[in-house]
């Protein structure tokens, strides 16, 4: 199946060759979640991200539950700072 992924900042680098403006269409396997993906890209699994599905915040409770369906819009972004 085919989704889009949007990164955040540094972890565009992650993407494939030929992604631009840290955007990528992605063909995944069925049954695959967030989690997944961030392994099939090699993002570091012990980072705090930011992991929006169809522009809604995926809880981290709720992460290795989800599964994502074609045409899904996928965000990865790195931890929120500030003050």
């Amino acid at each position: 199946m085919r989704i889009s992924v949007k990164t955040g900042g540094l972890l565009g680098r992650h993407l494939p060759k030929g992604s631009s403006a840290n955007r990528a269409q992605l063909d995944i396997d069925d049954d695959l979640g967030p989690l997944d993906v961030l392994r099939l890209l090699g993002m570091p699994e012990d980072q705090p991200y930011l992991i929006m599905l169809n522009g809604q915040v995926v809880p981290t409770a709720e992460r290795p539950a989800t599964k994502l369906a074609e045409d899904d819009e996928l965000g990865l972004f790195p931890p929120l700072k500030g003050g």
